[in-house]
């Protein structure tokens, strides 16, 4: 069965690839399908001062001895 998991920088700061990273420790089990990263910027038009935003989606089964 395929899932999905979504990994974020806006709640603790720390890098969706280091998430990722520390989650697949967790479950070795876990077979990675695909990596969707995205990046967004978030600022006013007239200001200099803006936030980008890393997320990624990951995309994984589970191993299965069939």
């Amino acid at each position: 069965m395929i899932k999905t998991k979504m990994f974020t920088d806006l709640i603790n700061g720390i890098d969706p690839s280091v998430q990722i990273n520390r989650w697949l420790d967790k479950h070795p089990d876990y077979i990675i399908v695909d990596v969707k990263f995205q990046s967004s910027v978030v600022g006013a038009d007239d200001s200099v001062n803006y936030s980008v935003f890393r997320d990624a989606l990951v995309i994984y089964r589970e191993y299965e001895n069939v």
